[in-house]
Parts: C-alpha cells; structure tokens; sequence
C-alpha cells in the first residue's frame, strides 16, 4: 500500500528499505514528543535455561555504547530534558523516550548510539544484576505479585508464556555479559523494528531522520516462536502461613483481534472493573469477604484471558471461591443487564479518553494496535465500536467464551484444596 492509503487523518505510516516500520499520531495541540522502538525482544525469546535475560538486557542498554559511558549517556538525557525507559512483556519489548518537541533530532541520535552500539559493560553488570536480585526477591515476598505467576505458569503451561519475566535467582546469576550480546545480535534487527512516535512533529522529517540515522542497519532477526496455549481447568495452591488467602483465576476470553473483544471488555467491565461492579458489590460490599477484589482482560497475540483477582482470609477463603464462581456462572447464563451495559459504556470511553489523551499513551496505542491487528484506531473509532455492543453480542460471546471454563485457578495462603475449593467446582 502507499504510504497513507486508507490511514485516519493524522496518522501515518512508512517502511524504510531495511524493513523497519514507521507509524505515527500527529496531534497539533501539544508541544511534545512520545517515541518508542517496539521489537520482538522479550521473555519468549531467551533461551531456555536463561530466563531473566530479556529483563534485565533492558537495564543494561542503557549502561553505556561505544561513544559514552552510563554516566554520560544520563547526563546527555538530562542535559536535554528527556525522559527514557525500557519495558520487557512476554512477547515484546518496548525502548521509549519523550521529549519537547524542539529536541527531537538530538534525542534520536541518543538512541540510534543505544540500540545500535551498546556495550554491556562488565563494570555495571553485577550492579544491574543485583536489581533484578532485589525485585525477584520482592516478587517472592509478595503474594499479590506472586499469585498471577502461578496462574500463568499453568494457563500458559507447555509454552513460554509460562515463564517468569524476572526469571529466578539462579538463573539470573549465571548471565554473562556474552549472553546479553547475543540476544542483542539475534533480536535487536531492523526487520524486527516497529517505530512509533505521536505528538507535534513533522512527518517527512521523522521518516527522514530516522532513514538517515537507521537507514544503513543491516541484518535479520528469526521470526518469533509460535505460542499457542490450550488451557485446560487446573488448580494449583503454594502454602504460605499468614492471615491472607489471594486467589488469581484465568480463563480464555476474546483477545485484541477477536470481533468480540469489545464486548469482552464490558463483560469484564460489569464482573469486576469499578465499585459498582459484580463482585464488587457481591463479594465485598454484601458480604465482607475481601479486602480486594477485580476482574480485567488479559491476553497475547494467540490468545486472550478474563483474569479475577481476591484477596481474603483463610476463614472465608472457601465462601469467597463459592460467590465468585456464582457469579461467573451467572454472568454466563444471563448475559448482563441493559443498565449495567450503559453504565460500562459510558466507564470504559471515560478510561480510553483519559488515557489517549497524552503522548506516551497514544504511541503505545497505536504500537499496540499496528502490532495485533495493522491498523491505527483512533480514539473515536475504539468509542464507536465500545458504543456499538449489544446485550446480545455479549451473551453470545459468553456462550464461545465461557467464564467458567476450563479454569485456571491459583492460591496462595495456608488453605489445602479440600478447604479452600472442595466442590465448589463440581
């Protein structure tokens, strides 16, 4: 296609000869920059017996490149105003700035020197080491961060969505500086480059600069790994004493390129997204069963996930389970409500208008939705389409999607299974 054929207005889109893409939101009415470089690059992609790598190779990009040391690289930054960061999913990995948009030039150069010539220095690997140590350590320590690793681990089990993203100590201690060059030569390849930017810019100059500065970038990296998961309804319980039971469930739902995926998100919207919400009011507000209680998707490019979070005591844990499970079998006999489909509408273009309103937010919007579907929404078109389900489409999707099952259930707390399910599931 050319370059803008069929794009909204203000959106636009370029392939330079190497293969990396270009895609990009211009909004006049701001006076900044938000860019990101969005590559196959992350948990899935390590080797098997070096999870973490993808985690912490994040850190050490930004530890120095053959020009300048870490300490120069901050001051460059600093000097300009520009903030930076690194994200490592499952599946993708993200390297972003924001920046006035008068420093734009100077900023990109900084990141062509980054992701073209780092050096993953010795002198600062055991020091990055150490804060992956400390957040594997927090993650152990901590059951609400913990529960949804054991749900994954089984949801996702067979494939490496089922990893850890910090990995474990030992494996994060045997990392060599080798290890993180070699990810770097194998995944950080032109063809392997999604370049997003939104904000005040001009375009042809973006496409320029970024032909000038990446242009010359040779090389190509695999295709990425299928994973396709076949979840199936499974239990698993890590004892721990204390006086809290958390409970994390997952079970497959619409993920971004289903046509239900927006009637997805009102269902999870009624179940468990804001107070006025099923369990919400069911779980927590009748019967004081938890201090927390949630419901949200979840989901990669091959699948998608309704997740329930809970958060109890070991004396309500069982009665807890109980009214949550009710209320997915409810949810999926009856459908939901004319009041309580309003209602989420009018919730869920709240929360896409107020996070599509800066920069960063739509650079990683459009990432996202190039990635999954290769379109660029605008903010209209998501709020036309959440506007555009019915009760009948969401009671249809809960037939192909069922909230009940298979389910993937985890728990941690001093609860056995017979005390915490017994025959809550027959």
């Amino acid at each position: 296609m050319s370059d803008q054929q069929g794009l909204p207005p203000n959106y636009f889109y370029h392939k330079l000869p190497n293969g990396i893409e270009l895609i990009g939101q211009y909004m006049p009415s701001l006076s900044s920059i938000s860019f990101g470089f969005q590559l196959d690059a992350a948990v899935v992609h390590e080797p098997e017996d070096k999870q973490g790598l993808a985690h912490l190779f994040e850190y050490m990009l930004f530890q120095g490149t053959k020009t300048k040391d870490a300490r120069a690289l901050n001051e460059a930054f600093e000097s300009l105003g520009a903030r930076k960061g690194a994200s490592t999913s499952l599946e993708t990995a993200m390297v972003w700035g924001q920046i006035v948009n008068t420093k734009f030039d100077a900023t990109l150069d900084l990141f062509h020197d980054i992701l073209l010539n780092p050096t993953f220095p010795s002198s600062e690997l055991d020091q990055m080491r150490n804060l992956v140590l400390q957040e594997i350590r927090r993650r152990d320590d901590e059951p609400m961060s913990r529960i949804f690793e054991l749900v994954r681990a089984n949801f996702y089990k067979g494939t490496a969505l089922s990893r850890l993203v910090l990995g474990t100590d030992e494996q994060v201690r045997q990392i060599k500086r080798q290890d993180l060059r070699n990810f770097w030569q194998a995944r950080y390849q032109p063809n392997n480059v999604l370049f997003s930017i939104a904000g005040r810019f001009d375009w042809e100059h973006v496409v320029e600069r970024m032909q000038e500065l990446f242009g010359n970038w040779q090389g190509e990296a695999a295709p990425s790994p299928e994973q396709t998961p076949a979840p199936q309804q499974s239990i698993s319980l890590e004892f721990r004493e204390g006086k809290q039971e958390h409970i994390g469930m997952m079970v497959p739902f619409p993920n971004y390129t289903d046509p239900d995926y927006y009637a997805a998100m009102v269902a999870a919207e009624v179940l468990g997204g804001s107070m006025a919400s099923r369990l919400f009011v069911e779980v927590r507000e009748k019967r004081g069963l938890v201090y927390s209680v949630s419901a949200g998707l979840a989901g990669n490019k091959h699948i998608g996930a309704l997740r329930v979070y809970a958060g109890t005591t070991p004396e309500q844990g069982r009665e807890c389970l109980q009214v949550i499970i009710s209320e997915l079998r409810k949810l999926e006999q009856d459908g939901i409500t004319a009041d309580e489909l309003e209602r989420a509408k009018v919730q869920l273009k709240s929360e896409n208008v107020m996070r599509g309103e800066g920069s960063g937010a739509r650079m990683s919007a459009i990432l996202r939705s190039w990635w999954y579907e290769r379109e660029l929404k605008t903010i209209q078109e998501i709020k036309d389409a959440i506007d555009a389900v019915t009760q009948e489409q969401v009671l249809s999707m809960l037939h192909r999607y069922s909230p009940v099952h298979p389910l993937t259930i985890a728990a941690i707390g001093p609860l056995s299974q017979e005390e915490l399910i017994g025959d809550t599931l027959s």
